[in-house]
C-alpha cells in the first residue's frame, strides 16, 4: 500500500470516516446526509496537494449546453464560499458541475480531512436540491 493510500486511510480513520475504495491515485467516500447521498473523491497530485471533489448530477455533453441560470448559481456561490468551489470538469464524454476543494496534504490533519469531505457532500447536496425546488423557472 502507498503513502498516498495509508494516509486516506489514517486520516479518515482519526476522523470517524470510512473510505469506500482507495488506490494510488484515488480514494472513494460516500456520505448520506438528509435527503440524499453523496460521494468525495480525493485525488493526490505531484506537488503535494491534494483534491477534494464532489460531483453534482447536473451534466452535459457539451460546455455550451449548460442552463446559464445553473451557472449563474454556481458563480454566486463561489463569491461566498472562500475555500471550495464550483468548476465544470470533463469526464469520459461528458461534462459535470462538480464542487472542489483543494489542499496541500502536510496541512490536512484528521478534523479538516472531516470537515473538507463533509463541506463538499453538503455543497452539493444542497446545490442539487436548490436545483430540484426551483427546476421548473431555470431551466
Amino acid at each position: 500500500m502507498g503513502s498516498f493510500e495509508q494516509r486516506v486511510l489514517t486520516l479518515a480513520s482519526a476522523a470517524g470516516l470510512k473510505v469506500a475504495e482507495v488506490t494510488p491515485s484515488m480514494a472513494k467516500l460516500r456520505f448520506s446526509l438528509e435527503n440524499d447521498s453523496q460521494t468525495v473523491l480525493v485525488a493526490p497530485y505531484s506537488d503535494g496537494v491534494w483534491e477534494f471533489s464532489c460531483i453534482s448530477f447536473v451534466a452535459a455533453d457539451r460546455i455550451a449546453k449548460f442552463p446559464q441560470p445553473l451557472l449563474a448559481m454556481a458563480l454566486e456561490d463561489n463569491s461566498t464560499n472562500k475555500r471550495g468551489f464550483w468548476c465544470i470538469e470533463e469526464l469520459g464524454d461528458s461534462y459535470v458541475l462538480e464542487y472542489m476543494h483543494n489542499m496541500s496534504e502536510v496541512l490536512l490533519t484528521p478534523n479538516e480531512f472531516q470537515r473538507i469531505c463533509y463541506s463538499l457532500a453538503r455543497a452539493v447536496s444542497n446545490f442539487e436540491a436548490s436545483v430540484k425546488a426551483r427546476a421548473k423557472s431555470l431551466l
